[in-house]
């Protein structure tokens, strides 16, 4: 239901009385119409709740809070229940941005307050991509120069031409393309929107003529690393490298509103006023780091140091999965399951053997069997904070939309509304408690004192400190390079092995 018919309906249902009634007393109708009131503010905090700052951007939303906070303050029942709420909708905004159970005192608000104050900590994830938001745009041109500019996140593709337009050296009639890095181009129709933050893998948007479409050639970035960083690598132990990967990956799972995954869902067409930025942003990091894996070991050209990056990546693996960052655990066992990485026999006979069947006891947990089985009964062991596999999560409820009608008799289907709430509450159970940083930004002493179920690692733990710089560290994982070019993988990996 679109916001202004919401909020006239809520309106509506405010003002309205009740019908002479046959019989009763005055009080009893007094009763009954603030009963109802009540109703709609619970139902309007679960709302603002929900949805919190993405409310700011849409003025019907915004107006209608404020017409309902002036009817309020003018009842003092009705103002007492709104701050009585108030604990309630701060828990679930919580729950929301994933703070789990932190909860700093506020002040008692003398009007109705439905947003968090500016000033309070918890009002938004600073890394979230919001709908108002403006981010850069970097277009390539056919002879790979960059012209970069700053557009809404939801800009269309119509849009972007237009500020292109004003831009020197245009020219009348081309067309934005995105290219991968194997050099496909994919032309965009007009009225896509979002098509920065929905570019895959070392893609990149070009503005060529229709004609010369055909002629384009990745950029160099987008062909990936020429050189292994197995040096840096061996520079960081497995742990405080999982430790890294993990604490960015939260700032990034904490960042997703529910209400993506139901966008995402639903298909490009229902986005005009929504984005998908920050979901798309985390899947992209699962691609990311699967490649990550291949690409590091298809450049490590000696044997011997190839098969000690592939113990890591394997103990990586085992604590990525002990840490219960589920996602990047699959992210890494998929890397190492890449055709190009596992025909290297050579390199896999190098391994002991307690690291061989370390990694095959890892893999039962890929098994596909039974829709997933043996993940789904392990997470359902696992207590929060969790990371899940976020690309089964989607196919669950890509199963659920496209397998079950919204409308059945022209009546609607709340088993499937039920269904698909199931699954998007996953967000808020894996969130709801904080998240304790594993990373050795913080001081090792620190580490002693956290809650042992969240920090320890029994795998495969490392005794070895890691001599890299943590800052160095951190600002690697978040700026990986890799290979996506399946094709280029498998003939660095000939090279390795014939």
């Amino acid at each position: 239901m679109p916001s202004a018919q919401l909020c006239a309906a809520l309106l509506h249902h405010f003002h309205a009385e009740p019908a002479e009634p046959t019989g009763g007393s005055e009080q009893e109708r007094s009763t009954y119409i603030c009963n109802r009131r009540q109703q709609i503010l619970r139902l309007v905090s679960q709302w603002v709740a929900l949805y919190g700052p993405m409310l700011h951007t849409d003025p019907v939303a915004t107006s209608f809070l404020q017409k309902l906070s002036d009817l309020v303050s003018k009842d003092a029942r009705l103002s007492n229940l709104l701050r009585e709420q108030w604990p309630e909708r701060r828990r679930l905004h919580r729950l929301e941005n994933g703070c789990g159970n932190a909860s700093p005192q506020i002040k008692a608000r003398n009007v109705p307050a439905w947003f968090p104050s500016q000033d309070d900590p918890l009002s938004s994830s600073n890394s979230a991509i919001r709908v108002g938001d403006k981010v850069p745009y970097d277009i390539c041109r056919p002879d790979h120069s960059v012209l970069t500019l700053q557009l809404p996140v939801t800009a269309s593709v119509r849009e972007v031409m237009a500020a292109l337009a004003r831009e020197d050296g245009w020219i009348k009639g081309q067309v934005l393309v995105k290219v991968n890095s194997a050099g496909d181009a994919i032309g965009l129709k007009p009225d896509a929107r979002g098509v920065v933050t929905s570019l895959g893998l070392n893609e990149r948007l070009f503005v060529v003529n229709p004609q010369e479409v055909h002629e384009l050639t990745p950029h160099p970035e987008q062909l990936g690393p020429t050189v292994g960083s197995a040096e840096v690598l061996d520079l960081v132990s497995a742990k405080d490298l999982a430790g890294q990967l993990t604490d960015h990956d939260w700032n990034l799972f904490n960042s997703i509103h529910q209400v993506e995954l139901i966008h995402y869902v639903l298909g490009p067409q229902h986005l005009r006023d929504v984005t998908t930025a920050n979901l798309e942003r985390f899947m992209r990091r699962f691609n990311e780091l699967q490649y990550w894996v291949a690409t590091e070991l298809c450049l490590c050209p000696v044997p011997g140091p190839r098969a000690q990056l592939l113990r890591k990546f394997i103990k990586l693996a085992a604590h990525l999965k002990e840490q219960k960052n589920l996602n990047s655990f699959f992210a890494i066992m998929f890397g190492l399951s890449n055709s190009a990485i596992s025909r290297l026999a050579h390199t896999w006979e190098r391994l002991p053997h307690k690291v061989r069947k370390l990694y095959s006891a890892l893999e039962r947990l890929l098994d596909p069997s039974w829709n997933h089985r043996v993940y789904r009964l392990a997470l359902a062991k696992l207590s929060p904070p969790v990371i899940p596999f976020m690309p089964l999560l989607l196919k669950d409820m890509t199963f659920i939309h496209e397998g079950n009608h919204t409308l059945v008799e022209n009546l609607i289907n709340f088993e499937k509304m039920r269904m698909m709430a199931r699954a998007v509450r996953m967000l808020h159970h894996c969130r709801s408690h904080s998240t304790v940083p594993l990373s050795p930004l913080r001081s090792r002493v620190s580490h002693l004192h956290e809650d042992s179920q969240t920090s320890r690692i029994s795998t495969c733990s490392e005794q070895s400190l890691s001599t890299r710089s943590p800052a160095s560290t951190w600002a690697y994982v978040q700026q990986l390079k890799v290979i996506d070019n399946q094709r280029e993988l498998s003939r660095l990996s000939r090279e390795l092995e014939p």
